[in-house]
């Protein structure tokens, strides 16, 4: 059943996820819906038929779109996006970094095993029929830090015999030469910015404590300028929570970024030594519907990993089917953001290893098992009407340690609700009481 009441106020939003279908009614059009939805032919009293005319003419009594639902469980690992996680070395302190970024023994991804893992994407994609590959380079680190190593894999994608999609994820503090040579050489750029000059330089220091607003903003200012596709990264604390609406303000007035993605700091690395995880939920659902309003009335595309009505899926992200992580020492993982062998959940996401021959070994046991707890999390959420747009939610935000613990649904599922919820109706408002299909993002 896919077809849901959700108290909403003195009312209920009426929504069905699969005809991309919300609208909201009071308690005798929910009673109707549920009975119409379970049965097309139900008999219509004479005071219901100006309802069910409504219900007709927006396309209600029409069935479910068909979603595969089924897992991928006996589909062969041959990933098409190369993921590189060039180094553990950050040249920022990030109070709240989730991989505990330049703490730890420097390590640094060898130009052979970064070759080996393009050369295995290039082949699966060229096998598959594609006509290109991607490349990124993330980590628990700042990728520019292994800066010849960087220039050298892409060089190399470049010259492959399937074209190659490069992006890159960094915190945009660059020296000139750098930004030059990066705006010339990478296709897309995710950035991570907090926000204004007092947000960003507390949030977001350098390793020296010197501020690191200038920096970025002087990459901002020259993909701007170039006109060069990038997205923007904000992370609040329960700090920033109030600041919220403003640092989106700044961000849609000082920047041209179409794409702010917003999130809470999570309970990793730093912020959990450091007690820097947001912990005010409710509040953080509040401002960010207020700074998404802010962006929308500015034509950019704000989001929160959690709530995606937008968006129909069977799986949080693709990562686990689709990317080839390789980290500094080898180590093939299923999570961007399980970026070392010391992280709590590496035993559950780390499941190969690349050799110095660049010989991949996979361990299907541990695949495998990732995958039933995926699916066993998800299966427990098929009654929510987030079910089709976080599927489950994000297995590294939600899993822990210990037999049982991702059947465990916490506050993050409660705020995925909020504003899920908190979106829908404002893209019926928008609909002019009816959502029916639109994008909306």
């Amino acid at each position: 059943m896919h077809c849901h009441t959700i108290p909403y106020q003195d009312k209920y939003i009426i929504y069905r996820p699969l005809r991309r279908l919300a609208f909201v009614g009071n308690s005798p059009m929910a009673e109707l819906c549920a009975n119409v939805y379970a049965n097309p032919s139900f008999p219509v009293k004479a005071e219901q038929q100006t309802a069910y005319d409504f219900l007709e003419s927006v396309g209600f009594p029409e069935p479910d779109i068909l979603f595969p639902e089924a897992p991928m469980e006996n589909a062969a690992f041959q990933p098409t996006v190369c993921v590189l996680f060039l180094t553990n070395v950050c040249n920022l302190r990030c109070i709240y970094c989730y991989a505990h970024g330049g703490d730890n023994r420097p390590e640094k991804l060898t130009i052979e095993l970064a070759q080996a893992a393009i050369d295995n994407v290039c082949q699966n994609a060229s096998e598959q029929g594609l006509d290109h590959y991607m490349l990124s380079f993330h980590g628990g680190g700042e990728p520019i830090m292994a800066w010849r190593v960087l220039q050298d894999c892409v060089a190399y994608a470049r010259q492959t015999e399937l074209p190659v999609n490069i992006n890159l994820t960094s915190n945009g503090v660059w020296t000139e030469n750098q930004r030059s040579w990066l705006l010339d050489h990478i296709d897309e750029i995710s950035l991570s910015l907090d926000g204004p000059p007092e947000v960003q330089n507390r949030q977001r220091p350098r390793l020296t404590g010197r501020a690191s607003h200038p920096a970025v903003m002087a990459t901002v200012r020259e993909l701007d300028r170039r006109n060069k596709s990038y997205g923007i990264r904000v992370t609040i604390t329960d700090e920033t929570i109030d600041q919220l609406p403003d640092i989106v303000a700044y961000l849609c007035r000082e920047t041209g970024a179409q794409t702010l993605q917003v999130e809470p700091a999570f309970n990793h690395g730093r912020a959990r030594k450091d007690h820097q995880a947001l912990l005010q939920n409710e509040r953080f659902a509040e401002m960010f519907l207020a700074g998404y309003d802010i962006a929308h009335e500015q034509g950019r595309h704000m989001y929160y990993s959690g709530a995606r009505p937008w968006l129909l899926t069977n799986r949080f992200c693709e990562a686990f089917n689709k990317a080839l992580i390789v980290g500094p020492d080898g180590f093939v993982t299923s999570c961007y953001e399980v970026c070392g062998r010391d992280h709590e959940l590496a035993g559950d996401f780390i499941f190969g290893e690349m050799d110095r021959q660049g010989l991949l070994s996979i361990n299907p046991r541990i695949r495998r098992k990732l995958l039933t707890r995926i699916e066993e999390r998800r299966q427990l959420c098929r009654a929510c009407f987030c079910y089709f747009h976080c599927a489950g939610d994000c297995p590294s935000k939600t899993f822990s340690p210990g037999a049982g613990s991702h059947l465990v649904h916490g506050s993050r599922c409660d705020l995925n609700r909020t504003i899920t919820k908190e979106l829908i109706i404002r893209y019926i408002l928008e609909g002019e009481g009816v959502w029916n299909g639109e994008e909306n993002h």
